[in-house]
């Protein structure tokens, strides 16, 4: 599933492929995937260049000059930028045609990403009730204090709930416990905070380094907990045992001896 890393290339592919390019026309391939009807995103982008592209979270924003393209990508979601017919994506929902004859695919296998216009980011943002963007230079550790202060329930739980803290899914979410040797399951108002820090150090590490390895187009390190997601994996980091939860509601691994 695509998560804040994930979606921060897709925003620069899309900086990359599509800013200063005129849409020329969009075709609508399966309007299930839309979250506006098919005329208002029409009328929205074509004839317009997309002059600048913005990430909140796990969402990507393209400025089409009166509104803006608001794009989540599910679980499956992608983009795919082409020239020739042969190479459209088997899944694409929606195509963006540029007057320079390429292309720009959304394309979705399993049809839980949304592609709709909104006013601006800002307004979508505060429709939603998103938190602060995790890798923004505005979130501190103040402010991730803040966040904890008076709250309860399962850490991991927290820091999945977009309204709390916008981007982090279940895979970043563990490597983040993990670095911290935190337990997945750890009451919030029972965190020290030497382990407020460990966890918020955690958060901005975990995600810079996922962003950094994806845009080489290299793995994860066998460092990661993200490569022994296997119920009696052995550890890299401490020799122990890596189990399996659930928490959230999502599949959740950490390693027994180590995060407490």
């Amino acid at each position: 599933m695509p998560e804040l890393p994930e979606v921060e290339l897709y925003c620069r592919y899309f900086a990359e492929h599509a800013l200063r390019q005129r849409v020329s026309a969009v075709r609508v391939l399966d309007e299930r995937i839309l979250g506006v009807r098919t005329a208002v995103l029409t009328r929205a982008v074509v004839g317009h260049e997309f002059v600048q592209v913005r990430r909140h979270g796990k969402h990507l924003f393209a400025d089409a000059g009166a509104s803006w393209l608001h794009l989540h990508f599910g679980m499956s979601g992608d983009l795919y930028y082409y020239r020739e017919d042969a190479d459209q994506p088997r899944f694409a929902r929606v195509v963006f045609e540029f007057e320079n004859g390429a292309r720009l695919a959304y394309d979705d296998m399993r049809l839980f990403g949304v592609v709709d216009v909104t006013p601006d980011p800002d307004t979508f943002i505060a429709k939603h009730r998103l938190g602060p963007d995790p890798i923004d230079v505005a979130f501190r550790l103040s402010a991730f204090r803040r966040i904890l202060n008076g709250r309860r329930g399962a850490v991991k739980a927290l820091l999945m709930t977009q309204e709390i803290i916008a981007g982090m899914g279940n895979l970043y979410v563990d490597e983040t416990l993990y670095r911290a040797s935190i337990h997945p399951r750890r009451a919030v108002d029972a965190l020290t905070a030497a382990e407020v820090k460990a966890i918020f150090t955690g958060i901005r590490g975990v995600l810079k380094e996922a962003i950094a390895f994806k845009s080489r187009g290299g793995d994860y390190p066998g460092r990661w907990l993200t490569k022994h997601r296997e119920e009696g994996d052995r550890c890299p980091r401490c020799g122990g045992t890596i189990q399996r939860t659930v928490v959230f509601g999502r599949t959740t691994y950490f390693c027994g001896k180590h995060q407490r």
